[in-house]
């Protein structure tokens, strides 16, 4: 593999502005759409990676609501398994994106996926069982002294209803869906 700058001097000016409009559409942090295929959506699918790359290279808008759930999530998690809130903000913006395009917080076929980031409720209800490790003092200081504990006894239409109705606890959910699943950058 050639590094950017190589690529700058084979490929002229031309090249250089082609090429830095390709590394500002990536991710600053590693491989986006591979990640998401690999780490969230887990279907490891080309075609489904290539549209998500499609969705992040074209831009998009994120809706106030979700960009304060996004600041909200990343500072819950800052730090956590050697992510930094930079890098928690710039997935969960993609996420969103490629997962509802910011138009929906219900799953289009009727499936159970809320949120703008397409959470499933037995997803967050295995998280909090399963991954409680990841929801500390911050998770509380957000969401109230015994929000783990309640939120443990949730059953799936609890969730469903939660994760539409709070961007906040979509975001947190995706955030440590995303950390639970070993994502390497």
């Amino acid at each position: 593999m050639i590094t950017f700058k190589q690529y700058c001097i084979n490929e002229g000016k031309l090249g250089s502005m082609l090429g830095a409009g390709m590394v500002a559409a990536s991710s600053l942090y590693g491989d986006f759409a591979k990640d998401w295929s690999k780490h969230y959506q887990t279907s490891n699918n080309p075609d489904k990676e290539n549209r998500a790359r499609q969705v992040v290279n074209k831009g998009y808008n994120v809706p106030a609501d979700a960009q304060r759930a996004i600041q909200i999530a990343a500072s819950i998690f800052d730090g956590d398994e050697g992510k930094t809130k930079q890098q928690l903000i710039e997935y969960l913006r993609h996420t969103g994106a490629v997962e509802s395009g910011y138009r929906t917080t219900v799953q289009s076929g009727g499936g159970p996926a809320r949120s703008y980031w397409q959470v499933e409720p037995r997803t967050a209800m295995d998280l909090v069982k399963n991954s409680s490790a990841f929801f500390g003092k911050k998770f509380h200081v957000q969401f109230g002294k015994n929000a783990l504990r309640n939120a443990q006894t949730w059953d799936e239409k609890k969730w469903s209803i939660g994760l539409e109705r709070y961007p906040e606890l979509g975001a947190t959910m995706a955030a440590a869906k995303w950390l639970a699943s070993n994502w390497q950058d």
